[in-house]
């Protein structure tokens, strides 16, 4: 989780400062016919999106490692989609105001739409990732329900094991991750690419292990649920 915070919060910085050297970068200006153009205070404007883009990467760098340092893990985990969200929301509604064109109002209650659409898009999407996921076996079928959800056989188990401990998460590549849940697909130290449903950072975890050699980490909120699953998936496989 560490690299994937501080590369986040270095591109936004190198975000900044790109965007002010390269004012045509931003979005929304770039497109502009040249005499609109000439209303923006584009001087103004590059500026403050490079300060807002650098105080964004630096809010979800150190406020990453302050929430981690002073325990509340969940926060420290979701800075990136907290930072991001409400950080990018205000920096392009103040934007507005180096805009001197007459149609203004028009782009800007469109902006606002524009915005609008984003969270509540976000939110949804935030709700729908920490649904818990169910586990449904049906003959020598187990099917996992929900964000990143799949169906395996049970012939294609090798082996299922109880732990209290897993490798360390190194970086998402193709999954949901808020706070304590990781859906999806993640690359793991000693693992390397491992599928992941994980819905609480409190042990018990299962792990299987496929005939492929892929692997899969499993958890669920209560503790009594991960253990009734495992028993259930290794009573399949040692029919």
């Amino acid at each position: 989780m560490d690299i994937i915070i501080l590369i986040t919060g270095l591109f936004m910085i190198g975000m900044g400062f790109l965007v002010k050297s390269s004012p045509n970068l931003i979005a929304g200006y770039n497109t502009m016919p040249k005499d609109k153009k000439k209303n923006v205070d584009i001087e103004g404007l590059s500026t403050y999106m490079r300060n807002s883009l650098i105080i964004i990467g630096l809010s979800i760098i150190i406020g990453y490692y302050l929430f981690k340092w002073i325990g509340f893990t969940t926060i420290a985990n979701s800075m990136i989609l907290i930072v991001t969200l409400i950080g990018v929301t205000i920096m392009v509604i103040n934007a507005q105001r180096f805009e001197h064109n007459k149609n203004k109002t028009k782009n800007s209650k469109l902006t606002y739409y524009i915005l609008g659409f984003v969270i509540a898009f976000v939110i949804g999407l935030t709700t729908y990732g920490y649904i818990p996921s169910k586990a449904i076996i049906i003959n020598d079928t187990i099917r996992f329900t929900g964000m990143y959800g799949f169906e395996m056989n049970a012939s294609e188990i090798e082996n299922i094991e109880f732990t209290d401990k897993i490798p360390t998460i190194n970086l998402r590549t193709n999954g949901f991750s808020f706070g304590v849940v990781n859906k999806g697909f993640f690359n793991l130290e000693k693992f390397g690419k491992t599928r992941l449903l994980i819905h609480s950072d409190k042990s018990p975890y299962l792990i299987i292990s496929k005939v492929d050699s892929g692997k899969i980490i499993i958890n669920f909120r209560d503790k009594i649920e991960t253990e009734k699953i495992f028993n259930e998936i290794k009573a399949l496989i040692n029919k």
